[in-house]
């Protein structure tokens, strides 16, 4: 074996590992590169993460709707292998929040999927698990609940999100929670309960995180043909909804891309020794 091609197989072995990202699902984010130092770059992710979006606030009107921290969706990041589907979310809004909206108490919504970006969600991730659904399946088909918003940021007029009439006013464009829907996949899902401070630039302030991992084959020739899509997350009120756009524009790399970037590798290493004993 020449040396070229050995000093180059610690390379192609990074290349590898490169494609297969190894995200613990635990719900601690620190492989996702989230740090803990008290300062507004906590939030940025490591370079293995394709997509992110980040918008920590502290202030009690969110994005449509109120509820400050509590209900602060304050980033989602975006990553995936030959195999799954990767999803982080960091929030002030504990997972464990009862589900009262008449109390005005609202729990967390589902991960909602749109494929094509034509406002129709197709799937959802399951997060907690309900009456007809359970903790990190995936489901297409999905019949979504809708936040107490209309599109112009203004109230229904329901605290229920799943009155009949809240769904006629409520904004399509933030899904809440899977009310039914086709299972097709299922996946793992963490969260934390306990709120950690000592983040961001607010340190004081109280977060929790969500880590997922959903099988690609979960979304068929929707993956397969390298369909654009969008991530959204919310809480069932969606005082404040948080989404990830397309990870490239126009396009989402195959699986198989990175599967065949150390193959190409080391056809380019084997052209290089041909050379040099020419």
């Amino acid at each position: 074996m020449s040396k070229t091609l050995i000093r180059a197989l610690p390379l192609i072995g990074l290349l590898i590992a490169g494609s297969a990202q190894a995200f613990v699902i635990d719900g601690n984010l620190s492989d996702w590169g989230i740090k803990r130092t008290g300062n507004a770059s906590d939030w940025i992710p490591n370079s293995s993460v394709f997509k992110y979006t980040i918008e920590d606030q502290h202030d009690s009107k969110l994005d449509p709707g109120y509820g400050g921290q509590a209900y602060d969706a304050e980033a989602i990041y975006m990553s995936w292998d030959t195999s799954n589907l990767y999803i982080a979310i960091a929030t002030g809004h504990n997972p464990l929040t009862l589900d009262r909206p008449l109390s005005n108490s609202y729990g967390p919504g589902d991960i909602a999927i749109d494929f094509g970006n034509n406002g129709v969600y197709e799937y959802g991730v399951e997060l907690l698990g309900g009456a007809t659904t359970t903790k990190g399946h995936v489901y297409s088909n999905v019949n979504w609940a809708l936040g107490i918003w209309k599109s112009n940021g203004s109230w229904t007029g329901y605290y229920d999100p799943a009155a009949a009439g809240n769904r006629l006013l409520a904004d399509p464009a933030h899904p809440t929670s899977i009310l039914s829907g086709t299972q097709v996949g299922i996946g793992s899902v963490a969260f934390t309960t306990v709120g950690q401070n000592g983040y961001g630039a607010w340190p004081n302030d109280l977060h929790y995180f969500y880590e997922v991992s959903v099988p690609l084959s979960s979304f068929g020739s929707n993956w397969a043909n390298g369909n654009v899509f969008t991530v959204h997350w919310t809480q069932n009120c969606a005082n404040d909804s948080i989404w990830v756009d397309p990870p490239i524009s126009g396009a989402v790399p195959e699986p198989g891309t990175l599967a065949l970037l150390p193959i190409g590798m080391m056809g380019l290493l084997a052209l290089r020794r041909k050379k040099a004993t020419a």
